[in-house]
């Protein structure tokens, strides 16, 4: 008897660029498309899952617009006086309040989601099942990114930053899954994208090689990581790959952008990608 083959849904991160993705994932939402038997998220493409999964048309694209945009989320002066420049645990608590994720929902049939996180001492990729104990403080790790947030998420009491820092584009761990034959890639980079280090990375490298050797190591080789990745998904595979991403065009959300015209025209290009994906994943069988 053959054993069933199992079908990966892998979204990027990319702070606000992450409009994108809740496009797409909402465009899913719409026509009930859920194909898929495992799950992995990083960043901010965590929080499109989860949202995904719960059932929750829209919960991330009021984030993006409304959340996001308010004072007490980005703040460069609260930052410079050493606060952090992002609060996500403000964020989380006012959503939470305001509109909460729907774990019932999420959880009801009991779906191989994984988070990545990046461990802050030793710079290593974790890849966390979500459950109930865990899940809201491993969204939120995995969004944390280390000195715009100053200080590591813990999680039964280990620290935990940004996922993207070890694995942002998490395809060959999900590839190496039991009996995964098939993967489809949410990105919200354009397909020839290919990261290369800055001045950002250097200093940030620089500042965490005081206080965690493995972490800045990790940082520093994370540019060569993520185009392995890509490299991966364009040469042959045993798995049929289908990449979504944003296209080259004008007028989208950047990371840290707070233009709301800007957010929800990157979302209704996601809307868009996510329609003609759905087709295209058909396709690939």
């Amino acid at each position: 008897m053959s054993t069933p083959q199992r079908q990966a849904l892998i979204v990027e991160g990319g702070g606000m660029r992450g409009a994108f993705t809740a496009g797409v994932l909402d465009a899913f939402l719409e026509k009930q498309f859920n194909p898929f038997d495992l799950y992995v998220g990083v960043s901010s493409g965590s929080t499109n899952l989860a949202n995904y999964l719960a059932g929750q048309h829209g919960r991330t694209l009021q984030f993006y617009i409304d959340h996001s945009l308010r004072p007490e989320f980005i703040s460069y002066k609260r930052f410079l006086k050493g606060g952090d420049l992002i609060d996500l645990e403000w964020m989380w608590q006012v959503g939470e309040a305001e509109r909460p994720l729907d774990q019932q929902a999420l959880f009801a049939q009991n779906p191989d989601f994984y988070m990545v996180l990046t461990h802050a001492r030793s710079g290593r990729a974790e890849y966390l099942r979500a459950g109930k104990d865990n899940l809201l403080s491993a969204l939120r790790a995995s969004s944390t990114i280390p000195v715009l947030t100053r200080q590591p998420v813990d999680i039964m009491g280990e620290p935990y930053f940004d996922g993207g820092v070890a694995d942002a584009l998490p395809v060959q761990w999900a590839a190496q899954q039991h009996d995964v034959n098939a993967l489809m890639v949410i990105r919200t980079r354009p397909q020839h994208y290919a990261k290369t280090s800055s001045k950002g990375d250097q200093f940030l490298a620089k500042y965490m090689l005081k206080h965690h050797h493995g972490f800045a190591s990790s940082l520093q080789a994370r540019c060569l990581r993520y185009n392995d990745s890509v490299n991966f998904l364009r040469q042959p595979n045993e798995q049929r790959i289908l990449e979504v991403c944003v296209p080259n065009k004008k007028g989208l959300a950047s990371r840290l952008g707070k233009d709301r015209k800007k957010l929800e025209y990157t979302y209704r290009v996601g809307q868009e990608t996510g329609y003609a994906a759905m087709e295209a994943w058909q396709s690939l069988k």
